[in-house]
């Protein structure tokens, strides 16, 4: 028995052409952009209101956001001026070209973990001295990381770990 390929290619041509009709007469299949209670009139899809006229939802309106990532830079600590010298880090620290730079941090907001080598009784930037070996956890825009200095989440002291409490 000869199986009749050009009636089968006839017939998926006709069935591939109905259902691309179907789904561009649908726009709002809930896969596609969906234009939420905005008109398609003249201020519509086109229109001063729409998303591509200057006050619609379109992409140039601030829809995309910045993506941010981990970057941790590996470095020694400079008391002076409380920069680090990275000589290490990860690939978004490498990529950005950090490598054998002073990068400066803001610290305000971040997470000291040191021990309290001056025995005040609390860990805080005080607590790493000039030459510390640290890393820096900061959370910045994956492709253009900004302007100095980088508000840091984290600070870790390896030269100064804190001691471990035993329960």
């Amino acid at each position: 028995m000869k199986i009749p390929y050009r009636h089968l290619a006839v017939a998926g041509s006709v069935l591939a052409l109905a259902g691309g009709g179907t789904a561009l007469a649908d726009p709002g299949n809930g896969n596609g952009h969906r234009h939420h209670g905005h008109p398609h009139g003249p201020t519509g899809i086109t229109g001063p209101s729409g998303p591509t006229g200057p006050s619609g939802p379109g992409h140039g309106q601030g829809h995309h956001r910045v993506h941010k990532v981990a970057y941790i830079f590996r470095g020694t600590w400079n008391a002076a001026d409380g920069s680090v010298t990275v000589t290490g880090g990860n690939a978004h620290v490498r990529k950005a070209g950090f490598l054998g730079q002073k990068v400066n941090f803001d610290l305000t907001n971040a997470r000291i973990i040191v021990a309290d080598t001056n025995t005040d009784g609390s860990k805080t930037v005080a607590d790493v001295t000039d030459g510390d070996t640290v890393l820096v956890r900061a959370r910045l825009p994956r492709k253009d990381p900004g302007d100095q200095p980088f508000a840091a989440r984290k600070l870790i002291d390896l030269s100064a770990p804190p001691a471990h409490k035993h329960h």
